[in-house]
């Protein structure tokens, strides 16, 4: 089975399952709608649309495929779809060429466009809603004027206010704006705020929300016994200044960019060098980067490269963002290629910065939002005139620059010549006319070429390409170019009389400036929004990566705006917007339940309470780790040993057992594309293809195996046991003391106490242990009870 054909059963598989569970409506919709835009509707247009579609009148034997209505009417034949029950629906007998009637006539679809659309039918054939859209989805247009006025006044779209702060009733217990404006809501549904968290509490939130790690007792009890006003004040100083807070947030980012250490797809290359632009992330959050810069870098680092010769590296770096996407790279058609790359880039710049999903607009116009086609395309021109890749043909291989010295760049400039010229003709050649000593030669330079590629310093970056503008691909199609499109920025946010790009540079610059300008008015609310989210569980917009009609309008819109200007006005710093949030009384609540609350506002939309989190897979790992003693505070580097463009699915490096055997921070564990770790399987990692600002959480029965039974649980709380044991002189119930401050950040109560020395006494004398020496039967006893523990939900939640 293909590759490909392999992602898209796992993907519709996922689909399925998630209609199918209780995930909320709108998630569920919002997928729905994905998939099918994706997956679906490109199929239906490109193969089928000529003989029945828009422009084939009633449809050859009376068959619209263009709507849900005209596939359930059907045609001759009668309906086209069962929803619900593809093995029925004459679609699929034809598109399987398993009826009497086989469509496409001349050639089949590819066996992952039937499994997809399959899937779609089997989950409802769900048909997004096309309300407020444009009329002629498939006709590119610029402007605006074909959306009708509600789309156009949608609040995404709208400018940036300064929201005066509201009245409440109680304002005392409002310590900062952000505290008006949830009280405000509250008391306008009759609710009041829960109680503030108790100390040991809030600094265990704290210190795990800022830099992923659990507190340590002696940071714990100093905070308890510091009476003075500015105590959490300089709790969080000492977080932010704490190296571990980059390796805590860049990692929230590094989801966004969706960071990976290989390609995936069809062939599994390890990306040798892409950890550096993992500790530039890291680096420049622990720098608190203002957030123009940090986004400036990535889309268009190499152009400012020039300007400051000591940052010139890092800048180069920095455009890994748009270099470590996955790539089909044994993609027969070039330009298809290419253009699959610039889809990718174009639609994660838009997730990432803006909260848009732009890739449907490849088809058609945007069907919820006033995106237009052109407006794709003009972004498409942008990233089509940045080189990405070296060549685009079977096995082709991405760009890379060479760092600390110029004599580097240039090397890695012949290298790569040389790896290219010798590759193609090896995997493109006439190889069975190649005579056997010039493919050996060829291999063997091919080979001294790449190892001394390996040994000069680099990163995977972009750099400027041929410029041009691009035509409409009509459908999405590159056969059928229609006019051409001036390279710019959606209309609905930049206005319709925008300045033309430079016509010697592709326009990334400008772009990073325009995405980075106060006067756009999508940047600083979404950055905001995931910084809230990962405080609180939930962002003011809950979907945290679509700000777009499909997603969710914010609970307080004026709070989302009121932090998005006052985060500009703090020179985009993060670490202040951190503090702004974590000083807030809406933050110090405690999680304690109202049942007047919950009957109001049962999903805590309006914050009456500070929401139970579980740790996430990482931090998860990490807390395991620090807690027992076993965490190496080494950073940086890479993640594996691996070659240059080496497959690690055929070497099967990426199923080494040894792979993640490292105790270092979970940041700086390989990603693998395909292969993750089961560990972050688990425990929800999110999937490494796409850009992913949210998390889910499930409750499966395989995470509590791994506690109980993983590779990790059953050597760290051995460690932990040991570490306990060995301090002599004092007494059991001692040692009980401080395991209970290490794990959960408190005292343990005199119950608690009489309880785990009981479980003790039953499983040092347990029957199946009567074999084993005395010390023995103590040293496993402790570690059953570290396990214990580190399995309960109050070591792996966050109140």
């Amino acid at each position: 089975m293909s590759t490909r054909r392999k992602t898209i059963i796992v993907a519709t598989s996922w689909l399925v399952a998630g209609w199918a569970s209780a995930a909320p409506a709108l998630a569920a919709d919002d997928a729905a709608a994905r998939f099918f835009e994706d997956k679906v509707r490109p199929t239906l247009a490109d193969r089928c649309y000529e003989c029945h579609g828009p422009a084939s009148g009633k449809g050859k034997a009376k068959l619209r495929v263009d709507s849900r209505e005209a596939l359930l009417r059907g045609g001759e034949s009668g309906p086209a779809i069962v929803p619900g029950e593809p093995d029925r629906s004459l679609l699929l007998l034809a598109i399987r060429h398993d009826g009497a009637v086989a469509m496409p006539p001349k050639s089949r679809l590819d066996q992952a466009e039937i499994d997809a659309i399959a899937a779609w039918v089997k989950a409802g054939a769900p048909w997004p809603s096309e309300s407020g859209a444009r009329a002629d989805a498939a006709t590119p247009a610029g402007g605006l004027a074909g959306w009708g006025k509600e789309a156009r006044a949608f609040w995404a779209f709208q400018p940036l206010t300064s929201p005066s702060l509201p009245g409440v009733a109680d304002p005392k217990w409002a310590r900062s704006p952000i505290d008006r404006f949830i009280l405000a809501r509250l008391e306008a549904a009759g609710l009041h705020p829960s109680p503030p968290a108790d100390r040991r509490t809030l600094i265990r939130r704290a210190t795990i929300d800022l830099i992923g790690l659990p507190p340590m007792p002696e940071e714990v009890e100093a905070f308890v016994r510091d009476a003075s006003a500015d105590a959490f004040d300089r709790v969080l100083d000492r977080l932010l200044a704490s190296p571990h807070y980059g390796e805590r947030w860049g990692r929230h980012w590094l989801d966004v960019a969706r960071y990976a250490d290989s390609n995936g797809m069809d062939d599994n290359l390890a990306y040798s060098d892409a950890w550096r632009y993992r500790d530039y992330v890291i680096a420049s959050f622990n720098a608190d980067e203002p957030f123009p810069r940090f986004l400036e870098a990535q889309l268009a680092g190499d152009i400012l490269a020039g300007s400051d010769p000591k940052r010139r590296d890092e800048r180069v770096v920095a455009t890994g963002f748009l270099a470590i996407g996955p790539k089909m790279l044994a993609e027969d058609d070039p330009v298809k290629q290419q253009m699959d790359i610039v889809d990718e880039q174009l639609d994660t710049t838009c997730r990432t910065f803006l909260g848009l999903t732009m890739g449907c607009a490849r088809c058609h116009d945007h069907k919820f939002d006033p995106l237009a086609m052109a407006d794709y395309y003009a972004l498409a021109g942008i990233f089509k005139s940045t080189r990405t890749m070296l060549s685009f043909r079977v096995d082709s291989k991405w760009n890379a620059t060479g760092l600390e010295t110029a004599q580097a760049a240039l090397r890695l400039e012949d290298l790569e010549t040389i790896i290219d010229r010798h590759d193609n003709a090896l995997v493109n050649g006439n190889t069975n006319a190649m005579p056997a000593e010039e493919r050996a030669a060829r291999a063997r330079l091919l080979e001294d070429a790449k190892a001394e590629y390996a040994r000069i310093p680099k990163a995977m970056s972009v750099a400027e390409g041929s410029v041009g503008d691009v035509p409409v691909f009509l459908r999405g199609n590159h056969l059928t170019p229609g006019p051409v499109v001036r390279r710019g920025f959606p209309t609905i946010l930049a206005g319709s009389d925008q300045a033309p790009l430079p016509s010697s540079q592709s326009g990334r610059l400008e772009l990073a400036r325009w995405l980075g300008s106060p006067t756009n008015p999508l940047t600083a609310r979404v950055l905001v929004n995931r910084v809230w989210r990962w405080h609180f569980g939930r962002g003011i917009v809950p979907s945290a990566d679509n700000f777009g009609r499909l997603g969710q309008v914010p609970s307080h819109p004026e709070l989302l705006d009121w932090l998005a200007t006052r985060f500009i006005a703090d020179g985009w710093s993060i670490k202040a917007l951190h503090r702004r949030i974590l000083l807030s009384q809406t933050y110090q609540m405690s999680t304690s339940w109202d049942e007047k609350a919950a009957q109001v506002d049962p999903e805590d939309r309006l914050f009456w309470r500070m929401r139970r989190s579980r740790l996430d897979a990482e931090t998860l790992r990490d807390a395991i780790l620090a807690v027992c003693g076993l965490l190496d505070p080494a950073s940086g580097g890479p993640p594996m040993a691996s070659k240059p463009f080496q497959n690690l699915t055929a070497t099967g490096d990426a199923s080494r057992p040894t792979l993640y055997e490292s105790r270092r921070r979970s940041v700086y564990l390989p990603i693998l594309r395909g292969a993750l770790y089961d560990q972050f399987q688990a425990f929800d990692f999110p999937d490494p293809a796409v850009a992913n600002g949210d998390r889910v959480a499930t409750t499966v029965a395989s995470q509590s195996l791994f506690l109980m039974n993983g590779p990790l649980m059953k050597s760290a709380p051995a460690q932990l046991a040991r570490a306990l044991l060995d301090r002599a002189g004092i007494a059991d119930e001692d040692r009980l003391r401080d395991l209970c401050l290490r794990l959960f950040a408190r005292p343990a109560g005199e119950d608690e106490l009489r309880g785990w020395e009981a479980f003790l006494r039953r499983y040092q004398d347990a029957r199946s242990l009567a074999s084993e020496k005395p010390e023995d039967r103590r040293n496993l006893a402790w570690q059953g009870l570290c396990r214990a523990l580190m399995s309960s939900n109050e070591f792996l939640y966050i109140e």
